[in-house]
């Protein structure tokens, strides 16, 4: 994937450590510019649909207090607030209730949070790769 200029990420999740470990690794990846991070998914859907800063990517956990991931997704989708936001949920296990909902939309990705050192690395490459893929199927 050739990008013009480093994709908008925001990250929600509410453990510190996860959020603190997300957050510099998109920080040290040159292809993304991290322009909000967030424990809260109320903040999150704040930020995005209040503020306006609707970005390239939304990298979200599953289970967090007051709102789920697929529920911020869903209020984000419903309002017709960054449809052209690809919004990748994670989580240590994968709903597969949750995701079967998202089928049809490719901007909905359902990802494994990382959790070894290897994986949360690859992160940003799996991210780019799924939007490579999405990509592709354009015509």
């Amino acid at each position: 994937m050739k990008l013009n200029k480093p994709l908008r990420i925001i990250i929600a999740d509410d453990d510190e450590d996860d959020r603190e470990l997300l957050k510099f690794l998109f920080n040290q990846n040159e292809k993304f510019d991290l322009v909000g991070c967030f424990d809260s998914p109320v903040e999150t859907i704040k930020e995005i649909m209040i503020n306006k800063n609707v970005p390239d990517v939304l990298l979200i956990d599953m289970y967090m207090p007051l709102l789920t991931g697929t529920e911020v997704v869903k209020k984000l989708i419903d309002s017709n607030v960054g449809l052209d936001m690809h919004k990748f949920v994670i989580s240590t296990q994968i709903n597969a209730t949750e995701q079967n909902k998202y089928l049809d939309n490719p901007k909905v990705q359902f990802l494994k949070k990382p959790s070894t050192l290897a994986e949360i690395n690859d992160l940003p490459g799996i991210i780019l790769e799924h939007l490579d893929f999405h990509n592709h199927l354009k015509v």
